[in-house]
């Protein structure tokens, strides 16, 4: 099924309480995602705070952006926008700015003016696919939910360097070799191994797998397997879509 309504999608990201503090890691989709739930809070009465522990992309919209040292020090004015992205710096090398570390999101969310904070807390170089290094995530431990996102249009394709980020460790946790055909089964190995797309997540927050471009793939036929790390408790829900499309979540699974 779809997300049908803003009920099903706070149910999914564990968000009744505020603030929520979203996390969305991996690769393939991390900010448009971020935008797209940003836009969905909004409509439904939320105040959004967007931010990043790494390096992210401005939005290509009206929305108003600040830097600041310490976002926790804002004055009440700004943090009671409807929506507003915040980050430290900006680095023009990159095009991209810079976030605050995880303790400065976790100072924030003690802040009852926000409603929800969505981080973009990983990078993966533009690439769909990736397995996080030793330093990865940069996941806030206030984090009521972990996104770990994923390129399904890669799937039945024959991935390696070009269009993984940090390709060895990917090919050692899901035991793809160059060459061969990415499957689901090796998407699932990387949800469910420890170092894999879940790494750092809290133990508290709740974990969604998020499919990314899924509708461009044919591999949709045995959905029995896509519910493995559902049925076997590694996620909370499983999301396939597309997060530029509308509806973004076109096939929803939950416990």
């Amino acid at each position: 099924m779809s997300i049908p309504d803003d009920a099903s999608l706070i149910f999914d990201l564990g968000a009744q309480k505020r603030p929520a503090v979203i996390s969305v890691v991996g690769a393939g989709g991390k900010t448009s995602t971020l935008f797209w739930l940003a836009r969905r809070f909004h409509l439904s009465g939320r105040r959004v705070f967007i931010t990043t522990t790494t390096h992210m992309f401005l939005p290509d919209t009206s929305w108003p952006t600040l830097f600041c040292r310490q976002p926790a020090g804002l004055p009440h004015h700004w943090l009671t926008q409807p929506i507003i992205t915040c980050f430290h710096s900006w680095k023009a090398p990159l095009g991209k700015a810079r976030g605050f570390a995880p303790a400065a999101i976790d100072a924030l969310a003690r802040r009852q003016e926000c409603d929800v904070i969505l981080v973009e807390a990983d990078g993966a170089h533009g690439m769909p696919l990736k397995a996080p290094d030793e330093h990865e995530p940069c996941i806030p431990e206030s984090s009521c939910c972990v996104i770990a996102i994923m390129g399904g249009h890669l799937l039945g394709e024959y991935p390696g360097p070009d269009n993984v980020h940090r390709w060895p460790l990917f090919a050692g946790i899901t035991g793809l070799t160059e060459g061969n055909r990415l499957r689901p089964r090796h998407l699932i190995r990387l949800v469910q191994h420890p170092q894999g797309a879940f790494k750092n997540a809290p133990p508290a927050s709740r974990r969604i797998w998020f499919i990314n471009r899924f509708s461009q793939s044919e591999n949709t036929k045995d959905e029995r397997e896509w519910r493995l790390p559902l049925l076997q408790g590694d996620v909370d829900a499983i999301w396939l879509g597309n997060a530029q499309e509308s509806p973004a979540i076109m096939r929803r699974f939950v416990r």
